[in-house]
């Protein structure tokens, strides 16, 4: 029997058993030898001796110890009393970490739901019925096939560093009005607000910036998924970058810290803000909504938080969605600011003022 077909498949089903079926990071879960016999019987109809399955599992050891690291054990497959359990491999996806991904994916719209089944497939040891019966209820609407496509291709023409053409619109219901055709060499995709964000430059405005001897960094753009009608390649236009990979690096790590700044282009300020209020607690939830939308604040000043007041200085520029955040900041009940850039005050007057002007004429209507 030693040299059969079937005591060749023998050991890759064992193999398989103890990888998918048994659960590493469980101390009680193991198998004994009459357990594999059986399932080994149920697999290939065939009954195998014991000391085969021993030398099978010594086998298989020597093969893992060879291609693969085991953390805190000699080898893969241990033997406590009668049970065999498997020990965990040096990187290798954890219960939690594999529960973590399945939410991920139930619940954004960005992602195939069938790749949820592949990894429960993978690991069916991490999902038995009671795991499903208590998990997150899956996201009602998916992304279209043709998104993810679109993403794909996006995703290729950074790693080839390639033009793209997309259809841009503004969303108006479940529909993009106001579209344009946008010329871009795109350089990363960034996750925000449960969307993606494609980072580019803007090859029309690179063009301009060039010709008049400039830097590109202020073409950098940030364009939201969810608007993006259509995705094609700009076979005619030559993909622009920065002149190093460290520079090029370096500015797209600036514009994704300029978390205001990111959803257009502009060149960076440090905007001094103070937040005041009538307590601690009133402050920091102001603080918590706004530091939401603007992403890191690298400098606060806390030691006045007890008597109601915050100081942070936080890096974004010159935009409208600038001051629709200092507006929502200022309406949390009990609240003021104080903006510590002349300009940016100004100009926040005259938000206000504009704002104010427009409810007026609705109260009249």
């Amino acid at each position: 029997m030693a040299n059969s077909d079937l005591s060749k498949l023998k050991i890759l089903f064992i193999y398989d058993y103890f990888k998918r079926e048994l659960d590493a990071f469980d101390d009680n879960n193991g198998v004994s030898v009459n357990e594999l016999i059986a399932y080994l019987e149920e697999k290939l109809g065939y009954v195998f001796e014991r000391k085969s399955i021993y030398a099978d599992i010594s086998r298989i050891n020597e093969y893992v110890s060879k291609t693969c690291e085991v953390d805190g054990a000699d080898s893969w497959i241990s033997v406590e009393g009668k049970k065999y359990h498997k020990n965990q491999i040096r990187g290798e996806i954890s219960v939690d970490e594999a529960r973590l991904l399945v939410d991920a994916i139930n619940t954004t719209e960005f992602v195939d739901s069938n790749l949820n089944k592949k990894i429960i497939e993978m690991f069916p040891k991490y999902f038995d019925e009671n795991y499903r019966s208590r998990a997150l209820v899956p996201h009602d609407s998916k992304m279209s096939q043709r998104k993810i496509i679109w993403l794909n291709i996006i995703r290729g023409a950074i790693e080839r560093k390639e033009c793209l053409k997309i259809t841009y619109g503004y969303k108006l219901g479940n529909e993009l009005a106001e579209k344009s055709e946008k010329s871009i060499s795109p350089m990363a995709l960034d996750w925000r607000n449960s969307c993606y964000y494609i980072i580019a430059i803007d090859n029309v405005a690179a063009a301009k910036l060039l010709k008049e001897g400039k830097s590109i960094e202020s073409a950098l753009k940030h364009y939201r998924y969810d608007r993006v009608a259509n995705v094609d390649f700009d076979l005619k236009q030559k993909y622009v970058d920065f002149p190093t990979k460290r520079a090029h690096e370096a500015a797209i790590k600036r514009f994704i810290e300029v978390s205001v700044s990111s959803y257009s282009g502009g060149i960076p300020i440090a905007l001094p803000l103070t937040i005041m209020g009538e307590n601690r607690k009133m402050v920091l939830q102001a603080y918590n909504a706004f530091a939401s939308r603007i992403g890191q604040v690298p400098n606060i000043d806390d030691t006045k938080l007890d008597k109601g007041r915050l100081d942070l200085i936080f890096k974004t520029t010159d935009v409208p969605t600038l001051y629709t955040g200092l507006f929502e900041l200022a309406t949390f009940e009990g609240i003021s600011i104080g903006i510590g850039n002349e300009t940016v005050r100004q100009k926040y007057a005259e938000y206000l003022k504009r704002a104010t002007g427009g409810l007026s004429e609705i109260a009249k209507d």
